[in-house]
């Protein structure tokens, strides 16, 4: 009789252990889903602080960002845009909004004029002819003999400058450069041969540095549009 009792005791025991057993399975799996989530969550979450710092960026420099760099600009948009799109319900309320309100700034953004689409100021262009013309501001005025020395005076002064200068400036400095072109295709049967070398030599220096200074610039939007590391 009492080995039946040990027995039936051995049994409820065995089975107690074995409903343990599976509770702590079934805890340890619980477990590890909420942590899959957690970790989950705080990817996103970190993707998205990631987002807000990159827009900061693009909001402060938007007044100077020309037509060629928004391609490169929408790009980056997307592909970090995507990343958080793809984990938005792991968000808090108040990320899920932050992202909505990001996208909406972004998309008016977008719709403004790129930098280089905004008129040059007449009064402005005045003031930069004098500042890179000297005597020879008055651009209609400039006589043939004069000519070469025009462009001498024009390309000393951006080289002077060219170093601190923004897309802008060098707007203003190319449109003063378009109407120095006018007015030597006005006199230019007067022009020598050696004039014509000359200035055909000293536009195509103020071309390389412009290339030069926009490559720098595109090279920036993209290094300023890479998400930091942590």
């Amino acid at each position: 009789m009492m080995n039946w009792k040990a027995l039936a005791l051995t049994i409820a025991f065995t089975g107690m252990v074995q409903v343990s057993a599976s509770a702590q399975e079934v805890k340890s799996e619980t477990s590890q889903e909420v942590k899959k989530e957690s970790t989950q969550e705080s990817a996103t979450e970190q993707e998205l602080k990631q987002f807000k710092e990159w827009m900061r960026l693009q909001k402060d420099k938007v007044a100077t960002t020309t037509r060629a760099e928004w391609p490169s600009i929408k790009s980056d948009f997307a592909r970090q845009a995507d990343k958080i799109e793809s984990g938005f319900q792991t968000l808090s309320e108040k990320s899920k909004s932050d992202f909505l309100d990001l996208k909406a700034t972004f998309h008016e953004m977008e719709n403004r004029p790129a930098y280089d689409e905004i008129p040059l100021e007449a009064e402005e262009v005045r003031r930069r002819e004098k500042e890179l013309l000297g005597k020879f501001s008055n651009v209609q005025t400039i006589k043939a003999v004069q000519m070469r020395e025009a462009y001498i005076f024009f390309l000393q002064n951006v080289r002077a400058k060219r170093q601190t200068w923004i897309p802008r400036d060098w707007d203003y400095a190319e449109y003063i450069l378009q109407n120095l072109g006018k007015r030597k295709a006005a006199v230019e049967s007067q022009l020598t041969t050696l004039d014509e070398i000359k200035i055909r030599s000293l536009v195509g220096e103020f071309y390389t540095w412009r290339g030069g200074q926009e490559f720098k610039e595109k090279q920036k939007a993209r290094n300023a549009a890479k998400p930091s590391q942590k």
